[in-house]
């Protein structure tokens, strides 16, 4: 029986299989090969097909596999009709998140956000709170995480990593020649329309993790960029996620320049932002606390 308690949508688990194209069978060796990576045994193939059927029909709630659904379509529970859709805050970008999945989310409704008509999130202050919030984050995940993989049909490859760092080197030369403001816009236009898609997409580990890295690149100059534009809150919130993008890439000289942008803007703005924030910026960014 499905629990009453447990928000649960068969149709959107049977439609992440037919998104990709899968028979039954199919998933029950990406859920072996998901449960291996963990050291978990699962049950006969027979038994997980019969296992299968329920779910996708709603007859049974899938109460023990939903880490490693949520593994193999690399979809969020609540994607996946497993988990209520998480309340989204009403700015996004000043959480710091807690997967590389949910980074991908914040990253993504941060960049829609943004460009959205009417949007008054380019007029926000900064958020003193979040100034501590992340750096300490950063500064104690310490567990090695995976970075999100959906298998979906787009593959991505070192070249489309290497298109993306030179799109972006483009729109720093235009920072650096004409300022924060000229070009600002359109480089958030391109990772919305283009990169976003490629976050999502399948990727071997390396790869994945370059991309992430290069991506944190792009969205430190997307902060720098409000910066310069005097969009102070919305800077803020690109520092946010840049830092949490380098700690899923691994890049710990990445993650130290975007909490010295972060400490140096918070200097900038003045005592009642700085005060708590700059006693854990200057340490965390140089190793001494890590």
């Amino acid at each position: 029986m499905v629990p009453t308690t447990t928000p649960y949508r068969a149709d959107l688990l049977r439609a992440a299989r037919n998104r990709l194209g899968w028979k039954k069978p199919c998933l029950v060796y990406a859920l072996r090969q998901a449960a291996a990576q963990e050291g978990r045994s699962l049950p006969t193939d027979t038994s997980l097909l019969r296992s299968i059927a329920r779910w996708e029909n709603g007859q049974t709630y899938p109460a023990d596999y939903v880490e490693l659904l949520v593994k193999v379509y690399g979809q969020p529970a609540h994607r996946l009709g497993l988990a209520d859709t998480p309340a989204a805050p009403e700015t996004p970008g000043t959480v710091y998140p807690t997967t590389p999945t949910d980074s991908v989310e914040a990253l993504t409704a941060l960049w829609r956000t943004d460009l959205a008509p009417g949007s008054d999130i380019q007029a926000l202050p900064p958020d003193p709170a979040a100034w501590n919030a992340a750096p300490l984050a950063w500064l104690v995940s310490g567990q090695q995480e995976q970075v999100p993989n959906s298998r979906t049909r787009t593959q991505v490859g070192m070249s489309d990593v290497e298109a993306v760092r030179a799109t972006v080197d483009i729109y720093a030369d235009l920072d650096n020649r004409f300022g924060g403001g000229h070009g600002r816009r359109a480089l958030i236009q391109y990772l919305d329309g283009d990169v976003a898609e490629l976050l999502t997409a399948r990727s071997t580990e390396p790869v994945g993790r370059a991309l992430f890295g290069t991506v944190a690149e792009a969205t430190l100059l997307a902060g720098w960029m409000s910066y310069d534009s005097g969009h102070h809150g919305l800077a803020q919130r690109y520092f946010i996620q840049a830092l949490r993008l380098a700690q899923a890439a691994e890049d710990r000289r990445l993650a130290g320049s975007v909490l010295s942008a972060m400490s140096h803007q918070a200097t900038y703005l003045g005592p009642v932002l700085s005060s708590d924030h700059d006693r854990v910026i200057p340490a965390s960014a140089s190793g001494e606390m890590r």
